[in-house]
């Protein structure tokens, strides 16, 4: 099967999955001063939000994939008529 590009919403996905992996990361990380000594600057906190913006992310690509799909799906329908 060859290579074919993204389709609308994909690469908003993918990035979603990213920005949400280092979200989850960076919130593990947040974590340690409550098991441990360690102190960290409160940005983690702050950098842990990301988790939140990548499934916003991914629920914005999933919208434009499904719309995108409707509005092909409406099209073929027409074009049969």
């Amino acid at each position: 099967m060859p290579d074919s590009p993204p389709g609308a919403g994909e690469r908003l996905i993918r990035a979603g999955v990213v920005v949400s992996l280092v979200g989850m990361a960076l919130a593990l990380v947040a974590l340690l001063p409550l098991v441990t000594d360690l102190e960290l600057p409160s940005a983690f906190w702050a950098l842990s939000m990301l988790v939140g913006v990548g499934f916003a992310m991914i629920l914005v690509g999933l919208a434009r994939k499904a719309r995108t799909r409707a509005r092909t799906q409406t099209t073929a329908r027409q074009d049969l008529r």
